[in-house]
């Protein structure tokens, strides 16, 4: 799965968590996705991408796709060491009944293909296939962690009925990995040692079996393996050691199972598999959905609602420009949290402004998303706590700076506590003339 279809992924699966839990914290994530030049759609991945990584959904879905490659991994062994079974299995005693040896061959085989097939006329609407509602089922059942519960609901949601293509690909994979790998024991086994064949009935007469052979046999002769002549295969009802007999029979056992089981199965592999690559270039993110176009109005262009230009004036009682500050993105600035508007700002340095109202923190971090500074320098007033909101403010703001450090303003009732709080971001202290060096 390429990284964009990842990215759509993780889109639908934020999309149903906030459809059954509300909407996350997302003023940040809104905020980068209306920085971006691009489409409501884009917007609405860029948005979904920041909040996956904030509150780990996209740490699930990296340990969702090594758990499933891991699961496919063990299941192609599985299937390795199934495949040589069932071909010691056929070839378990000599002389061989061939018609049980064709149905140890290939009746496991025939009866999972019926399920596989019956299940797309069964369940037209949802996957198309009984193993992906079992797999949703086993996985809800499983998984206690709304993120996670959420994954495969979430790809089944996006894929819509072509996920029965993805599902077909691996359950085709399995089988010609297990057929195939019979067909190489069968060769093996065949090659080594003596087998003579026999058939043996109670109800079916010697004419009945002739034709059974023969139409069998008919297909896998058009690419070359021969049908044993009427009277060996007459003959066979009793075990004969000639070589002839031996040798005609054991092509035409090969050649009945690589036609109807490692042929079958290996096209239908190659035509889901071809199938499932076009339907992942047609899949696009469905905007028109309600949880969609509820978030239209917080990805517009945030210029047109707040006015950010070279004449703002970010601290009200405070009238520095922004057009003393560079807008490349290079430019060292000062901001404030939780600090009384009165206090003196220090001389020589680029204050970008006070963030104590909701306002005010929207403007300046719209700044900082469209502009971000190379020197970011957070003044502190450590009379108040370090609590979950302004940490929250703090690590907006150090994404939005190539450098990022706190200045702790006085030893208030609080310091200590800042001190402890600095050290679980990864912050060090600095004073302005951090910003002129």
């Amino acid at each position: 799965m390429n990284q964009y279809l990842k990215s759509l992924w993780l889109t639908e699966t934020i999309r149903l968590i906030e459809k059954d839990n509300g909407r996350f914290q997302d003023d940040d994530a809104n905020r980068q996705a209306r920085a971006m030049d691009g489409n409501l759609a884009q917007r609405i991945i860029q948005r979904a991408q920041t909040i996956s990584i904030q509150y780990g959904v996209k740490l699930a879905q990296i340990r969702w796709l090594r758990a499933a490659y891991t699961s496919l991994f063990l299941l192609v062994l599985l299937a390795f060491f199934s495949g040589a079974g069932i071909a010691f299995s056929a070839l378990a005693t000599n002389p061989v009944n061939l018609y049980w040896a064709l149905v140890c061959l290939l009746g496991f085989h025939f009866l999972m293909l019926t399920i596989w097939l019956l299940s797309w006329i069964i369940l037209p609407s949802e996957s198309g296939s009984f193993f992906v509602y079992i797999w949703s089922w086993l996985t809800q059942k499983f998984t206690k962690k709304n993120t996670v519960t959420q994954l495969l609901p979430a790809l089944i949601s996006l894929f819509g009925g072509q996920i029965r293509w993805l599902i077909g690909t691996v359950v085709n994979l399995l089988w010609s990995v297990l057929l195939i790998m019979a067909l190489f024991i069968l060769i093996a086994l065949l090659s080594t040692k003596h087998y003579s064949f026999e058939w043996q009935t109670t109800l079916l007469t010697t004419d009945t079996v002739v034709k059974i052979t023969y139409l069998l046999g008919e297909i896998p002769s058009w690419l070359g393996f021969s049908i044993p002549d009427d009277a060996i295969i007459r003959t066979s009802d009793q075990a004969i050691a000639a070589a002839e007999a031996r040798s005609a029979w054991a092509i035409w056992l090969l050649g009945v199972f690589i036609v109807y089981g490692v042929l079958v199965r290996f096209g239908l592999l190659i035509f889901c598999w071809i199938k499932w690559r076009v339907a992942c270039r047609s899949i696009m993110l469905d905007i028109q959905l309600p949880e969609y176009q509820l978030l239209l109005p917080d990805l517009e262009s945030y210029i047109s609602k707040t006015i950010i230009d070279k004449e703002i004036v970010y601290a009200n009682n405070q009238p520095t420009k922004i057009d003393n500050i560079p807008i490349q993105g290079q430019q060292n600035v000062l901001v404030a949290i939780e600090i009384a508007e009165s206090w003196s700002i220090p001389n020589n340095t680029n204050f970008l402004g006070f963030m104590n109202t909701n306002e005010q923190q929207k403007q300046v971090l719209e700044h900082l998303q469209r502009y971000p500074a190379e020197k970011l320098l957070i003044a502190i007033d450590t009379d108040r706590s370090p609590e979950r909101g302004i940490t929250h403010l703090i690590k907006s703001l150090q994404g939005k700076s190539h450098h990022c450090r706190i200045w702790l303003i006085n030893q208030g009732r609080q310091f200590h506590n800042w001190l402890d709080c600095i050290q679980s971001l990864q912050l060090e202290q600095a004073n302005p003339t951090w910003l002129n060096n």
